[in-house]
């Protein structure tokens, strides 16, 4: 099981008792650009304290997603469907799509009788990607960055620019 999820989260997954709902969360945020949008996949909004300890209010909205599986590139994504009713997402990424900074999505989980913290710490943080928009939902892809392929080191290091390399 995930290390980063708390105790009580798991307790729900392994006894799923019918007092205690899970409830899935997810916050889509441009920064510098537009506020971010904070969505529970739930019938009514709440009001959750964040891993920094800042309240912040969930709307109630249909999304569907699946955990991100690893491969052998070490290449891992969010597969993400948000019901498109009120258009507020679609707004989102309209504007976002106009600019160079990339859309964070950050999914924190909750257990109904706890909202004072999010049962997995660190919040898993992907980059919103291939966002496709119709009339009824907005999909995407939510990626890590791939750091796998990534050249290292990421600087070159020539002569000039450092002359003492000899």
């Amino acid at each position: 099981m995930n290390p980063s999820l708390q105790d009580a989260i798991k307790e729900a997954f392994a006894l799923a008792p019918s007092t205690v709902v899970i409830l899935n969360t997810i916050e889509i945020r441009q920064q510098g650009v537009q506020d971010p949008i904070y969505l529970v996949q739930a019938r009514k909004g709440i009001t959750a304290t964040d891993e920094n300890g800042v309240d912040h209010d969930y709307e109630p909205v249909g999304f569907q997603f699946s955990l991100p599986p690893s491969n052998e590139e070490g290449f891992q994504s969010l597969n993400v469907a948000i019901d498109n009713i009120s258009r507020r997402v679609t707004n989102f990424v309209t504007t976002a799509m106009s600019e160079a900074e990339p859309v964070k999505m950050v999914y924190r989980p909750y257990v109904s009788t706890d909202l004072t913290v999010p049962q997995m710490n660190p919040p898993l943080v992907l980059f919103l990607k291939d966002v496709k928009i119709t009339s009824v939902q907005v999909t995407g892809r939510a990626t890590f960055m791939d750091v796998v392929n990534k050249k290292f080191p990421s600087q070159l290091y020539t002569r000039e620019r450092f002359p003492s390399l000899g």
